[in-house]
Formats: C-alpha cells, sequence, structure tokens
C-alpha cells in the first residue's frame, strides 16, 4: 500500500469538509438575512396581507 493513497483521501475530505463549512456558512448567512429583515420590515410586509 503506498502513501499516496492516504493523502488522497485525506486531500479529499478536506476538500468535502471545507465544501461542507461553506455550505454550512452561506445557509447561516441567509438565516441571520432573513431574521433581520423581518424583524425590520415585519409589520410593513404583514401590513401588505391583512
Amino acid at each position: 500500500m503506498s502513501t499516496d493513497t492516504g493523502s488522497d483521501i485525506t486531500g479529499n475530505d478536506k476538500r468535502m469538509a471545507r465544501t461542507t463549512a461553506i455550505g454550512l456558512g452561506v445557509w447561516l448567512a441567509i438565516t441571520v438575512a432573513a431574521v433581520v429583515v423581518l424583524l425590520l420590515l415585519g409589520d410593513a410586509i404583514s401590513s401588505l396581507f391583512i
């Protein structure tokens, strides 16, 4: 068994971890932005539907 196989697995794991972290960061940023928009403009938005 060569050491190249181990380094490929480690590199792949690092790539997957980075992709997952970026995805979670984007999801968190969108969630925070939605909460802030609702807190700031909630009354104005709800008055459109009432």
